[in-house]
């Protein structure tokens, strides 16, 4: 498989975890079901991640043998420091230290009129969110390729 093939595949995996995480969460928080939140969201990222490591396994690196377990065990260590680590620090990183980006988001805001219909503190957080998950996509995309599912 070519490595932008790969790419664009990784990339709709991770769109269609990200829904499977909504989509649990908000089911069983509904009414119909009237889950807690912290319960619900254990389920629901338990059923994404599982989600991603079968989908990564079969659709986007194709990895030979049937290692699952290893694999599984590499999966979890390589994107809990992802969620837990990396995404932490550069939420820290560009909240409290480098401003930059945020800076640079209000003023693409201001100059759209964004800033009066979203608030500033959701363009600021959002940014933030964004930068961390962009270098979490960056981390597991390179660990799933070389270390999780690598032969």
């Amino acid at each position: 498989m070519l490595a932008a093939e790969q790419i664009v595949r990784f990339i709709v995996v991770g769109v269609i975890t990200t829904a499977v995480d909504f989509l649990v969460f908000n089911l069983l928080t509904g009414r119909r079901l009237g889950w807690q939140r912290i319960p619900a969201n254990i389920v629901s990222v338990t059923a994404a991640m599982t989600w991603a490591f079968l989908a990564n396994w079969f659709l986007v690196f194709q990895p030979d043998g049937d290692a699952w377990l290893d694999r599984a065990g590499r999966f979890l260590v390589t994107t809990a420091f992802s969620a837990f680590v990396l995404q932490n620090a550069i939420l820290y990183l560009t909240t409290y230290r480098w401003k930059g980006p945020v800076n640079l988001a209000l003023l693409a805001a201001r100059t759209f009129g964004l800033d009066r219909r979203l608030g500033e503190d959701v363009i600021a957080r959002n940014t933030c969110k964004a930068l961390a998950v962009s270098v979490g996509l960056v981390w597991n995309f390179c660990f799933y390729k070389f270390f999780v599912y690598a032969v």
